[in-house]
Order: C-alpha cells, then structure tokens, then sequence
C-alpha cells in the first residue's frame, strides 16, 4: 500500500473512532446530514489552517497560541451562523466539524514534515498526535457550539481557547529538541488531558443541551 495512504489512514481513523464514540449514543438528537456537512467543512478549515500553521512552524509560543486563537474564532464564525445560532443541537455540529479539522490538520504538517514513511515508530507517532489534534479540536468545537446555543459566544470562545492551548503548549514541547521517548510521553500525557476534557464535554455539554421534553420522549419510546 502507497505510504501516503496509510498516512491517510492514521490521520482520519481516529476521527471515527472518536465520531463513533462520543455522537453514536446521541443519534436522533441531531442531523446525520448536517453533522457530514460540518465533517467536510472542518476538513476544508483544516487544510486552510494546517497550512498557516506551517508558515509559523518556529516554536515560537506566541505564534501559536495565535493560530490557535484564529481555529477556534473561526469555529465559533461558523457556529453563528442562523443555522446554528441558539439551536440546542449545535454542539453536535461543532463537535464535528472540529474532528474534521483536526483530521486533516495533522495530515498537512505530517505530510510537510516529510513523515511519510512506514516505520513503526512514525506510525504511532503519527497515530498519537492524530488523537491529540482530532480529540482537542471536536471537544473545543462542541464548547463553542454549546456557547453559541446558549447566546453565550464569548465566554465559551475563552474556555475553549484555554482548553486548546493548554494542549498546544505541551504539543510545543513534543517539536522542539527532545528525545523520542519524551515526545511519546508529552502526546501521552495529551491524551490523557483530551479523555478528562471530553469525559467533560459529554456530561457537561452534549448531554446538558439537549431538552429535557426530547430526553423524557426518547425513554418512553425506549420502554
């Protein structure tokens, strides 16, 4: 198989996992069509942003933290859009079109960085950092979507912007000068932050904004 298309592969697998996961127990809550809209819109943003990301690839905290800001403002433009704007089911939506920016996010610089090659250890590298942009971006992507449900845009911008670069200033570490073991370790332990933060974002976001009459209606048929 092409190296390109196992690059492929690992960039967009863990996105189905986490979509299969976190929104397969909320079917019926939401549109399956409009949640595959906003899978290729965030795989569309992705690419727009994995490329500037490129551009400011120096280490350089506050460049990033910048790109970081422009991913989520971005969001949160798309997520107040009439279609989304105080409609309950909007954090579905978010959640997805962050898995798909995360996706090809990491597929762009992975593909700049010239790892396209099948070795183990770039495999999992690759895969390790897949979860951590894909987790990040679809837990950020419900908060904005929540905040843009509840007309509370700006505060939700600011949590989700803390949550991701949080996450960006660990991934920081993970490309500067370290061994391979330490960035194994730091992609880890960011994945163990993406758990604890979408553990949150399912019983505090998906599960908080659907309307109790909808909740009560699903158990009755469930009986």
């Amino acid at each position: 198989m092409n190296p390109l298309t196992i690059i492929s592969i690992i960039c967009l697998a863990p996105a189905v996992v986490i979509l299969y996961f976190m929104l397969g127990k909320y079917e019926g809550y939401f549109k399956d069509n409009k949640a595959f809209f906003m899978i290729m819109l965030g795989m569309g943003i992705g690419i727009f942003t994995g490329i500037l990301s490129i551009s400011v690839m120096v280490l350089n905290i506050i460049l990033i933290l910048g790109v970081i800001f422009l991913i989520e403002i971005t969001k949160m433009l798309v997520l107040l859009q009439k279609p989304f704007r105080l409609n309950f089911d909007t954090p579905f939506y978010g959640f997805g079109m962050g898995c798909g920016l995360g996706a090809t996010f990491v597929f762009i610089n992975v593909f700049y960085a010239g790892l396209v090659e099948i070795a183990p250890t770039t495999m999992i590298f690759i895969l390790l950092l897949s979860i951590n942009y894909i987790a990040i971006n679809s837990s950020t992507g419900a908060i904005i979507g929540y905040g843009s449900s509840k007309g509370y845009f700006w505060k939700y911008l600011f949590r989700a912007f803390i949550a991701h670069g949080i996450l960006g200033i660990i991934l920081n570490i993970v490309y500067s000068d370290i061994s391979l073991s330490g960035s194994f370790s730091l992609l880890t332990i960011g994945i163990i932050y993406n758990i604890v933060l979408m553990m949150y974002v399912d019983n505090k976001i998906l599960k908080k904004t659907i309307p109790k009459e909808m909740k009560k209606a699903r158990k009755k048929i469930n009986r």
